[in-house]
């Protein structure tokens, strides 16, 4: 299972979506990481290291998918 981060700096948020979560685009929109954007992560592991890693101060789960 892919696990997907939304960072959004300009709101100084993260979350952390499911593959099959309706709120993650369809077509693979990626931004640099200091911007902000959509990042895939292989596991879940690896996608808990890049929320603490992104610094942002608001960290979520996504409510509609419940990663």
């Amino acid at each position: 299972m892919v696990y997907w981060l939304h960072i959004a700096r300009s709101i100084d948020r993260v979350t952390l979506h499911r593959d099959r979560c309706p709120e993650v685009p369809s077509n693979n929109i990626r931004t640099d990481f200091w911007e902000g954007g959509w990042f895939d992560y292989e596991t879940k592991e690896r996608a808990l290291a890049a929320i603490e890693q992104c610094g942002a101060s608001d960290q979520r789960n996504c409510v509609q998918c419940r990663p």
